[in-house]
């Protein structure tokens, strides 16, 4: 189980490298109106992705050695495929300023999506191994793609980064179904009723669940429509990176959740379970406040070194961040305490409400301060959601302020569990 987890953090610290480099790769070639093209055409993707996943989700690694390949994938195909063309009708409405390379965008999440369904039927099956390199081939043949033509002189432009995309997901696709061969071979049409039933099951299962993350991804991006129609292109994509280094301080807080669900996950104490999320919180909460405290006094000129002349703002921004980013990082742990006792139903709550908070200030807020502006919205959206789940988490376990103070006990206890879930 241990070489599994290992693998799986190293992966996403391997896609976390890969992410910024191609932040530097992109900012460097294109500038930051460039980036900011980019921004829109990968948020654009990703909130795809989610409505055409709604079915094809991570509810697939539960139900993958509960039913046959055939079950799971025709239903999920399907939903794709009409969530996709639905959403092609209906974003193509949507002004050409937030809505770049429609054909493209449509053609790379539905790619992404049958990618994700690969990704997690494998994972159903135990093979995390195979599942975390399809998770990272996408992304290993974009920046490769990048980076020879940024030799070659030929990046020039954000519809190069679509290409990237666009080839990075259907070598993934290829391989995804390479992976998964013995499966594709014996693909049965199922009858209808079959079909029928298993739909409303991975919808019953997925919906509430992927509504939460629509909605988080929402209200951590939706200023990133605000900012490109309000401000500028330009500006979105100083905000990007900004938000993007800022946000990179919660892999610690999502590695660390794996501890928490895992030892919560097979625990009917009470009592320890609370013992264990303040024990996470408290962890985090250090952790985050010095990760922060580094990216905010690093000068404005290493951020202009690292990505472009045009990037000077992002220290302001990130230092404008950072309380919202400490709160979003200490809500992971009460979010895994939810979970851990299967209630999604208040993180997603939280996130709509942030949602509306997002849509409320950020009106306001981006069209007078622009990216400052925006910053500043995503921090009390953050808070909004951080004051609930914190609400709840006191209120389930009764917990006091006093109670997150830390300890020396604490410190012995973070040993003690550490050592006892590697062994």
């Amino acid at each position: 189980m241990i070489k599994k987890i290992l693998h799986t953090f190293l992966t996403k610290i391997v896609s976390a490298i890969i992410g910024f480099l191609a932040i530097i790769l992109i900012s460097q070639s294109i500038g930051a109106e460039g980036k900011g093209e980019q921004s829109i055409f990968l948020f654009n993707m990703v909130i795809i992705m989610l409505f055409a996943t709604l079915v094809g989700n991570s509810t697939l690694i539960y139900l993958t050695p509960r039913h046959k390949f055939s079950e799971l994938f025709f239903p999920s195909i399907v939903w794709i495929v009409l969530s996709i063309i639905i959403l092609f009708l209906v974003l193509s409405l949507i002004p050409n300023l937030l809505m770049l390379y429609p054909l493209e965008l449509f053609i790379i999440a539905f790619l992404a999506s049958i990618t994700e369904v690969n990704t997690f039927v494998l994972i159903g099956k135990e093979k995390v191994r195979e599942a975390n390199n399809l998770k990272l081939l996408s992304q290993i043949i974009s920046i490769i793609f990048l980076f020879l033509l940024f030799l070659l002189d030929k990046f020039n432009g954000s519809y190069i980064y679509v290409i990237s995309l666009l080839i990075g997901y259907s070598i993934s696709l290829l391989f995804g179904i390479y992976l998964l061969r013995d499966e594709y071979r014996k693909l049965q049409i199922p009858i209808f009723k079959d079909f029928v039933f298993m739909l409303k099951k991975l919808f019953h299962l997925g919906a509430i669940k992927q509504v939460g993350s629509i909605s988080q991804q929402m209200n951590a991006r939706l200023s990133f429509y605000l900012i490109a129609f309000y401000s500028s292109k330009k500006a979105l994509g100083v905000f990007s990176n900004g938000i993007s280094i800022s946000e990179a301080v919660l892999m610690f807080g999502i590695s660390l959740a794996l501890v928490q669900y895992s030892k919560l996950s097979n625990t009917q104490d009470e009592a320890y379970a609370r013992r264990i999320s303040l024990l996470m919180t408290k962890v985090n909460i250090i952790f985050t406040i010095l990760a922060l405290a580094f990216f905010s006094i690093l000068p404005a000129q290493f951020y202009t070194y690292l990505f472009g002349q045009e990037f000077g703002d992002i220290r302001k921004i990130i230092q404008i961040l950072s309380l919202g980013i400490l709160l979003l990082s200490i809500s992971s742990t009460f979010t895994q305490h939810f979970a851990s006792k299967g209630n999604f139903t208040i993180a997603t709550t939280a996130s709509l409400f942030g949602l509306l908070a997002t849509g409320l200030f950020g009106f306001i807020l981006v069209p007078a301060y622009g990216i400052f502006g925006a910053a500043i919205t995503t921090v009390i959206s953050y808070g909004i959601s951080f004051s609930i789940e914190y609400y709840y988490f006191k209120k389930w376990t009764s917990t006091k302020f006093k109670d997150f103070l830390i300890s020396k006990e604490d410190i012995r206890e973070f040993k003690s569990l550490i050592n006892g879930f590697i062994k």
